[in-house]
Parts: C-alpha cells; structure tokens; sequence
C-alpha cells in the first residue's frame, strides 16, 4: 500500500508543481494589471543614465535636478524623508558640506526660545525638505481643495501598465524605471492648446490639479568651459532632470548598496572557486 502511495504522489507531484507555478503566473499577472495607474496614453520608455545593473546617477544631472528643485517645486511640494545632508554622499549631487548648509539654511524651521516662546531658526543638516505650508487644511485651502503630494518617493509610488509582454520580458531583462518615465512624461504630457494648461495626456481622467510647471528657457543652467549651458533650457530637459534627482531623493543609498552588491558577488565568485578547486583536489 505504501508503495503505490509513493508511484501516485510520484505521477501526481509534476503536474501539482506545474498548476502551482501557472497560478503564481497568473496571480503575478493580475496584481500588476490591479495594481498600475489608470492613464491615458502610454508612457515611452526613456534613456537614464541610472538604468541596469550598471546604471550610476549624473552627478551634474542631479545638480541641475536639485536646482529645478529649489526654484520651481518647492513652493508647492515637500520631500520630507530627505535630509539635507543626505545630498553631500557620493552617488548623489554630492554638494560639499557648504553647499548643502547654505540650501538647508534657506529653510525655516519651528522652534522655542529660551523664553518659552514659539520662534523660528535656520534649517540644519540633519533636517529634512519640509512642506512649506504651515498644516494639510492650509495646503488644500491654497490648492482648489488638493493637497500637493510629497515628492520622496514619487517615482516608487507611481508606475503605469506595460502589457503582459513587457512583463514577461522583465522576468528576463528587469527594468524598475517604470515609476521614473511616468513622472516624466506627467511633466511633459500638457496640452498646449488647454488655456488652464491643467489637460495632460497621461493623467488619469486627462487632467491634473497642477497646472504645467516648466517652460522652455525659465531656468538658467551653469556654464561649462566655453560659456554654453552645459545641457539644453528646454522643457524636455528641465523634466529630464528634476524626474532625475526625484529618482535619486527616493533611493539615495542605492549607490552603496550596489557597490556592496558587486563586492559580495565578487566575493562569492572566489568561493566558488575555491570550493570547485578543493572538491577537484579531493576526487585525485
């Protein structure tokens, strides 16, 4: 009686495995068509210097992202679970110690005075990019009703549908920028026949709360050797750049971690070697 117990688990065990793995498939499947932001159009996929197993950020890309920053959206949005110090460690904009105290100097922060009383103060490197308005009913009041969202993990948060084919091929080929391409194609998606600039082809609904925020030429970039912005003023540029360092703000440390990353794969590559060479040693 045993015996046969085991031939049937036996024939049965193959087909159990692969009804299992179909559902996991499937399950896989659903959730991403569940789980993607409605959109109108499709979002292209673009080029980052950031993408694939050797991808690394621009460093003067992420400076010029950190000024769009500054100058256009803060005034509207925060990104609170950023530091400023986080902005002097390699990998990112890496501003000298400096730099970062200046930008986060130009922050005010609540505070109390020796005497008790509610005062302000300068912001430190150890804060973070605060919103700047002063609660949520104030955010919405200022904003028809719509409190503008945090910016930290914007590009994590944000993602759109890219076919059960495009699926399948980054089973094989994975690509997590998905979040970084709808961020910028939001920016870039505005209908420039809409007086109210507010209809954008890849919002959910065909429009946003937000009016178009960047025009061609509105910021000035740094000049390099020969006395050229060192990227094109351009809208396209503009978007390019600040979905660049939105990128980064969400994930600062992942340069480390990928060096860590190759150290232990290299690691692991020499015990392997190791290993093969002393069970081939073993067998003479």
């Amino acid at each position: 009686m045993t015996a046969q117990i085991r031939r049937a688990f036996r024939r049965t065990f193959p087909r159990t495995w692969l009804t299992l793995a179909g559902f996991v498939v499937w399950l896989a499947t659903a959730t991403m068509y569940a789980t993607a932001a409605p959109t109108g159009d499709i979002p292209p996929r673009q080029t980052w210097s950031f993408s694939g197993l050797n991808g690394a950020y621009d460093k003067a890309q992420l400076r010029r992202g950190l000024q769009i920053y500054e100058q256009k959206c803060r005034a509207c949005h925060s990104m609170k679970h950023l530091d400023f110090r986080a902005l002097t460690r390699p990998g990112g904009p890496e501003l000298t110690l400096k730099e970062a105290q200046e930008i986060a100097a130009s922050y005010e922060f609540s505070t109390v005075s020796d005497d008790g009383e509610p005062a302000k103060r300068a912001g430190r490197l150890s804060d973070h990019f605060i919103s700047p308005y002063a609660n949520p009913e104030q955010a919405k009041y200022l904003n028809l009703g719509v409190a503008p969202p945090d910016l930290t993990y914007m590009t994590l948060a944000r993602s759109y549908d890219r076919s059960f084919t495009q699926f399948v091929r980054d089973l094989f080929i994975p690509y997590a920028e998905q979040g970084s391409d709808y961020v910028y194609a939001i920016l870039t998606g505005y209908d420039d026949q809409d007086p109210a600039l507010t209809t954008n082809r890849y919002a959910p609904g065909g429009k946003l709360n937000m009016a178009k925020p960047l025009f061609d030429d509105e910021f000035e970039y740094p000049k390099n050797a020969a006395g050229e912005p060192e990227a094109p003023q351009t809208e396209a540029q503009y978007a390019k750049d600040v979905t660049a360092f939105l990128t980064w703000a969400a994930d600062p440390d992942r340069a480390a971690r990928q060096r860590t990353g190759w150290y232990v794969l290299g690691y692991l590559t020499v015990f392997l070697g190791l290993l093969l060479a002393t069970m081939h040693y073993r067998r003479k």
